[in-house]
């Protein structure tokens, strides 16, 4: 996992080495997305915000951050479902044609608390996004995580992580 890590950390330092000035183009395009996110990021149901840099060299970096629930999974119905507090994050790399349609990777976090007990994972991404050219416009992700070495981890947690998520939101 650190070996992963480090991998991604060099590929990212010169991604954004390698950028110079924004194009024109993009200048124009929203680089904020207020976004409801639905699975994905280990947590049911999410709110997020995600700033967007637009680098002449063609990617797009994302950096998300958000708040959102989960629970336990409770097969009786004895005891109550234990809720929990979510605080998702990721940064990620998103490659396209330049238009509206971009495939996305990178690396995400949640952090998971219910005041007595704390969960905290880390994983890949990949992805499908839409971003709109216009301010305001509708924005659209899905994607797809798992957190590797960490499937003890999850079972152990007895709660409802699902590795599809689905975002709709609002470029602004």
């Amino acid at each position: 996992m650190k070996r992963t890590f480090w991998v991604f950390l060099v590929l990212m330092t010169l991604v954004v080495s390698y950028a110079q000035e924004a194009d024109p183009v993009s200048d124009k395009r929203p680089e904020f997305n207020i976004s409801g996110n639905f699975g994905g990021d280990a947590s049911l149901f999410s709110l997020g915000f995600e700033k967007l840099f637009f680098l002449k060299s063609g990617p797009v970096l994302a950096a998300k951050v958000g708040f959102g629930f989960n629970q336990d999974i409770i097969l009786s119905n004895s005891e109550d479902p234990i809720s929990f507090f979510a605080l998702p994050h990721s940064f990620t790399v998103n490659l396209g044609n330049g238009k509206r349609s971009f495939g996305e990777f990178g690396i995400g976090g949640s952090w998971l608390t219910n005041n007595q007990r704390h969960h905290y994972f880390v994983y890949p991404m990949l992805g499908y996004r839409y971003h709109p050219f216009k301010n305001p416009g509708f924005s659209f992700k899905v994607w797809f995580f798992y957190p590797i070495g960490q499937v003890s981890k999850m079972q152990d947690t007895e709660l409802l992580i699902s590795p599809l998520g689905l975002s709709f939101g609002i470029a602004l």
